[in-house]
């Protein structure tokens, strides 16, 4: 008997693995000290647009990365997901994007602790699309309690985040500056 093998979409530093969170299911913790912009994942998957995107069930759409105003990349069905598919926001990150697919460190990461970015890092709106706002659970002190398609706007963020944001968010921020 023939068994199909799970296709693998995305690369995921062997210091990382998958592990069960306190607050919202599962994350991605380090399993060893990590450097600043160490690499941390290169995301994959199938680019679609965001409208299409909006009809795949939650659980699946929830999982992408937005790659530019119209598309995303990501899966496209629940048994696809993989390890790389559950890094959670923070609005304290200790993770950030250099270019649109590859995460990296923006700091010194300590083995046991969950490795997670910003949102507003990589959504913006697309045009047509529902507008995208969700509660978040991040418990920091500088939580911003919800995260919308607009955060990357806020002036504070792209100060703190500067070099770290979605390739083509980055753009967009750079040309405001002019």
């Amino acid at each position: 008997m023939n068994k199909k093998s799970k296709q693998i979409f995305s690369w995921l530093n062997p210091k990382l693995e998958l592990r069960k969170t306190e607050k919202y299911g599962k994350g991605v913790f380090a399993e060893d000290n990590l450097k600043k912009n160490e690499l941390l994942a290169i995301f994959g998957g199938y680019i679609m647009t965001i409208k299409k995107e909006e009809r795949l069930s939650k659980k699946v759409s929830d999982n992408s990365i937005q790659i530019s105003d119209d598309f995303v990349l990501g899966v496209k069905k629940i048994f696809e997901l993989e390890d790389a598919s559950f890094f959670n926001h923070s609005c304290d990150p200790n993770a950030g994007f250099n270019g649109q697919i590859f995460l990296v460190a923006m700091r010194g990461i300590k083995k046991d602790e969950e490795i997670t970015f910003d949102y507003a890092m990589v959504l913006c709106k697309s045009k047509g699309a529902k507008y995208y706002k969700f509660k978040c659970l991040c418990g920091k002190s500088n939580c911003r309690r919800y995260l919308t398609e607009e955060d990357w706007k806020i002036l504070e963020l792209q100060k703190k985040y500067s070099g770290y944001f979605q390739w083509y968010l980055q753009e967009k921020i750079n040309k405001i500056k002019k």
